[in-house]
């Protein structure tokens, strides 16, 4: 969202057209840019600019005088729960777009996507008008350590919230009163809640560990040096995934608008195949969360044979029949059977850790982590109609990069975490346990990581690839070499 700060910066304090503001922006950008970030960029402004001009006025406010810009960000100070080592006051702070005028304060939180997505947060909304309502305009720098330093401003008579999606100019008001009305809605929904955050609470690992400064010292994050087989770049710290790997070497652009969370035309994406997949994973997955734990049976199979669905995922006719028959066949190898009552399971555990040589943090999606007796197993699960040949560590990354993980000591267990691999296929089950401890598992493992990092790692630029690649992308809307050829 940086650039397209930058571009409305320059319409909104230097009174550019969206034209002159989008030239003067490739002319000097502050930093660089991916081409299709920039093709996103300007979609993104010239939407932004639609959405703003279909806003109904503030209550009070005239058509003719709209709200002026705000350059200074709004925030507020006040003291939170009185625990050793925390600050005897901490800050509340709303970015964004901010806005003001006629005794109203305005933010506009921009998406993506479109306002009609996903619901926003309700604590989130009572943050945001809680300090548009109590804030002051910050003088100094948000990123120093000292408290910031806050000016004077008339208090607000309205405050509003405004959400605004720019891949369709959508609009939403989120909240509009008066600033009591707003400090209520802080007071029953978010201060008992922001109290907590501040006294502190257990370390979850999970996706934003690769942008967190603390990952490197983080005692529920092990530190593994060198177990991507990479050494450190210039380029700033990033986390990698089998995901990424897999993005990348389809097509370097695609993997980077992923990280950039950019809209994606979803409908060009999924195969039948991969959708059936998806389907059965999900719906093993839920009978693995059932409360007590139970193994699964040859009757934990969906209802309907021709058409069945679960967590999204659709499947129909042999796509659905086939799904059935693969879940029915998980029952018989699952690993909850003549499982002890003292065993774990834990599916779709996310494994993190972090490798200082590489400045990686790597994140493992496991689709089952279990325990029987004191030995620990992760197994991943593969569905396919045919039962494939070869090298399972080519053929599958995810087992790869388990089986280096396993060796690293970073799974749980005392002795080295077992890998197994699960296959579900047209013609039965099949499950093979690799052995973690044999040196040429270990080095073939370690050799397949290596191959989908490191072209990834040294990459700064990530060009596109067009051709093939472009046919199931989501991001050819925004990609300009697949539009030059052909591939939107």
């Amino acid at each position: 969202m940086g650039p397209l700060h930058d571009v409305l910066d320059l319409i909104e304090f230097e009174q550019k057209s969206v034209e002159d503001a989008l030239v003067s922006w490739r002319a000097r950008p502050k930093r660089p840019f991916h081409p299709a970030l920039a093709q996103w960029t300007e979609f993104a402004v010239r939407s932004y600019i639609t959405a703003v001009a279909a806003i109904p006025a503030a209550a009070g406010v005239p058509y003719t005088e709209p709200l002026e810009p705000v350059s200074r960000l709004w925030a507020r100070q006040r003291r939170g729960p009185l625990k050793p080592g925390n600050p005897d006051v901490y800050e509340e702070m709303v970015t964004d777009r901010r806005y003001a005028g006629h005794g109203v304060r305005e933010l506009r939180i921009i998406r993506t996507g479109s306002v009609s997505d996903r619901p926003r947060d309700e604590t989130e909304i009572a943050v945001a008008v809680g300090v548009l309502a109590g804030g002051s305009p910050v003088l100094s720098s948000r990123w120093r350590a000292d408290p910031l330093t806050l000016g004077k401003s008339e208090p607000p008579r309205l405050v509003r919230l405004v959400e605004i999606g720019c891949v369709d100019a959508s609009h939403r008001v989120l909240f509009e009163g008066t600033p009591q009305a707003a400090y209520d809605c802080y007071n029953c929904s978010v201060e008992a809640h922001i109290d907590k955050v501040i006294t502190g609470g257990s370390y979850r690992p999970g996706e934003d560990c690769g942008g967190c400064e603390a990952v490197a010292t983080c005692p529920e994050v092990p530190s593994r040096p060198g177990i991507l087989g990479v050494s450190r770049s210039d380029l700033p710290r990033r986390s990698w995934s089998v995901t990424t790997g897999r993005s990348y070497r389809k097509c370097p652009a695609r993997a980077h608008l992923e990280d950039l969370f950019l809209p994606r035309e979803g409908t060009t994406e999924n195969s039948e195949a991969v959708v059936r997949g998806q389907a059965v994973h999900a719906w093993i997955e839920n009978r693995h969360r059932r409360t007590p734990q139970q193994p699964c049976t040859p009757d934990d199979i969906p209802a309907l044979q021709g058409a069945w669905q679960c967590e999204g995922w659709a499947v129909t006719g042999l796509q659905a029949r086939l799904g059935i028959q693969m879940i029915g066949d998980h029952a018989l190898v699952c690993p909850l059977q003549d499982r002890l009552d003292d065993a774990e399971a834990h599916p779709e555990r996310r494994v993190v850790v972090f490798d200082p040589d590489a400045d990686v943090v790597v994140i493992a999606k496991t689709d089952l982590l279990y325990r029987a007796a004191d030995r620990w197993t992760l197994r991943e699960t593969k569905t396919s109609k045919v039962l494939g040949e070869g090298d399972l560590l080519e053929r599958y990354p995810q087992l790869a990069l388990a089986v280096v993980l396993a060796r690293a000591g970073v799974l749980p267990g005392a002795e080295h975490c077992r890998v197994e691999l699960e296959r579900l296929t047209g013609s039965g089950p099949v499950v093979t346990e690799l052995d973690v401890a044999a040196p040429d598992v270990v080095a073939q493992a370690q050799r397949v990581v290596k191959t989908y990092v490191a072209p990834w790692h040294a990459d700064a630029r990530y060009p596109a690839k067009p051709g093939k690649a472009c046919e199931d992308c989501p991001f050819t809307r925004w990609c300009p070499d697949a539009a030059e050829r052909g591939g939107a």
